[in-house]
């Protein structure tokens, strides 16, 4: 197996050219499709005490195994914890008798992870585990005597639920250690009440990463708890169909988000080890499937570990996404062409770019994701030099970023009268715009070129975005070439196109007497930046890390004349200057 996607990954490099057209996909119907009347129907009825009744049933005794969660926790959130502070963000919580209904004054994110108990893993990671299991415990019994009989729609809602169950069965040792009988029955009575529940509910969730959470930890509960053969049955065969659809070819998400094959790929470890654990035979498709997205994931990292920004993911993990490939065994290359995901990653010598060549995903999956069709990031070695904005958590001292970073300014790419490739709805969904991308990838003397069409705004304006990206065979200059062409060019009426190259925070800007921009890394090296057909200058831009971290930065930003005479056409080029 290994061979067989060592072999696929550098296909591309050994292929004299490779072309291919992108149609957005379909939104999927989905059973989960429910009136919001009857959702409330539902609910009432889950509130109920006959419904209390129904979540009875066989009384798990014990834990047959719980499987090493391979994603590490947060030392430092794992400390504060033990210091008897829950932090998220900005915002804290004391540890104390009060904990879960103080947690109902925070921001949705914030009550999220409290009820995920995603917090486990930061306990996993501190030196003194008696006191973690301490506080875990603490922490769970308050919760069990609050929710563990009582439901409760957001504290019960399908994913928060499947996340806490998978939490609890990966860190049981750490809130099932307990000298404690009666506390130790009381825990496991309550996974078996949650795991019932989640079978009723697993697919009334959103389609995508979602549905992979809920699957999964009714196939981890049925493993795990004992008579629990239902749960297995259904959770696993619903897991199969989820990854099918939402696993593509390539080993990216549907979603386009890279962070959701690294969420993705965890569970399904999760789930493999469990097998192991139980010593029951793992499915003919998981390792398969694990094995697809290593591949993905590499190539969408840069030198320093970073994922590249794009459709809702963090520049954040890379030490989490060392430990999940690591424990995936997944030993295929970094791919360079990913083209059902609509990927590219162009390398040579220390040079990498990644660029994002698809358009977006179907609009039911698409609350997340980026107007970044044609955007691209830019890195040599370790050092990142150009990149997207990222993507920033509604409850960061800045709300309004979480809509920004979505828009297409936000990205490194071409933008026209400051209108998105692709619309984004009032709902957070992408609407109308790119419909479908074509590229052509060819390799010529060591040197990479890339060719990458949309049509996002081909209906609004009439011409069509075309970018060419050349990465020199020695990985020091990065060229390119951006073009509106169409029939109708005279739609743009005057509109004014800008391309803009967001700049890394530890990146230095300059401008030049001659208009010129010089960009200076943090180990000193050089780069200049020119530009062919428009006019450049340095303007403010923001850097997110992580959702909730906001870093100032500069972007450049080039200005193109309209014209209706010929193609509006831009070259540009990025090349470093002391080579030694």
């Amino acid at each position: 197996m290994t061979a067989a996607y060592n072999e696929i990954s550098v296909a591309p490099q050994n292929s004299p050219a490779q072309s291919k057209t992108i149609k957005r996909a379909e939104s999927k119907s989905s059973s989960n499709g429910i009136t919001a009347a009857g959702r409330m129907v539902r609910e009432w009825g889950y509130g109920s005490d006959f419904y209390k009744h129904r979540l009875t049933g066989r009384h798990p005794v014990q834990l047959l195994a719980s499987p090493d969660d391979p994603a590490p926790g947060n030392s430092t959130l794992g400390s504060a914890l033990l210091g008897g502070d829950m932090l998220f963000g900005s915002e804290s919580i004391s540890i104390n008798e009060r904990f879960w209904t103080r947690l109902d004054e925070k921001n949705h994110s914030f009550f999220s992870y409290g009820h995920r108990f995603h917090w486990l893993q930061d306990l996993g990671q501190v030196t003194d585990q008696p006191q973690a299991r301490e506080t875990a415990e603490f922490l769970t019994r308050l919760w069990l005597n609050m929710y563990g009989n009582n439901w409760r729609s957001d504290v019960w809602n399908a994913e928060i639920l499947a996340k806490r169950l998978i939490n609890w069965l990966a860190h049981a040792p750490l809130i099932l250690s307990s000298s404690d009988l009666v506390y130790r029955s009381t825990v496991l009575l309550s996974m078996a009440k949650q795991a019932r529940h989640l079978l009723r509910v697993h697919i009334d969730t959103d389609a995508g990463l979602a549905q992979i959470y809920t699957t999964s930890a009714l196939t981890l509960s049925g493993l795990l708890l004992p008579g629990g053969a239902n749960w297995y049955l259904r959770g696993i065969k619903g897991l199969e169909n989820i990854v099918q659809d939402f696993i593509l070819p390539d080993g990216g998400p549907a979603s386009r988000n890279p962070a959701d094959a690294i969420r993705s790929m965890q569970v399904l470890i999760l789930i493999r080890n469990a097998h192991h654990d139980v010593k029951k035979e793992q499915p003919v498709w998981l390792q398969p499937a694990i094995d697809r997205m290593g591949p993905f994931i590499k190539a969408m990292r840069h030198g320093n570990g970073n994922l590249a920004h794009f459709s809702g993911a963090s520049a954040e993990g890379g030490h989490g996404t060392d430990a999940v490939l690591a424990a995936s065994e997944a030993k295929g290359r970094a791919l360079e062409s990913a083209p059902h995901t609509g990927y590219q990653s162009l390398k040579a010598g220390n040079g990498h770019t990644i660029v994002d060549v698809g358009p977006p995903p179907a609009q039911n999956i698409s609350k997340h994701a980026h107007a970044s069709t044609g955007a691209f990031e830019f890195s040599s070695g370790n050092e990142h030099i150009i990149v997207n904005m990222g993507s920033a958590a509604p409850h960061g001292p800045i709300p309004e970023l979480t809509h920004m970073c979505r828009t297409t300014a936000a990205h490194s790419t071409l933008i026209i009268a400051d209108r998105n490739s692709t619309k984004i709805n009032d709902d957070g969904s992408l609407g109308k715009g790119v419909t479908e991308t074509t590229f052509r990838r060819d390799h010529v003397d060591g040197s990479v070129k890339l060719n990458v069409q949309h049509d996002g705004y081909l209906s609004r304006f009439g011409v069509i975005h075309e970018r060419i990206i050349t990465l020199r065979h020695d990985g020091l200059k990065v060229s390119g070439i951006d073009c509106l062409d169409g029939v109708d060019k005279r739609r743009l009426n005057g509109a004014e196109a800008l391309i803009r190259f967001h700049i890394h925070p530890l990146v230095t800007p300059a401008s030049t007497p001659d208009g010129r921009i010089t960009l200076e890394t943090q180990s000193g090296k050089l780069w200049i930046f020119d530009v062919i057909g428009g006019t450049s200058r340095l303007e403010d831009s923001l850097y997110i890390p992580r959702p909730d971290e906001i870093s100032a930065t500069k972007q450049i930003v080039i200005r193109i004349s309209p014209s209706d005479e010929a193609a509006l056409s831009c070259k540009w080029f990025l090349e470093r200057i002391n080579t030694r």
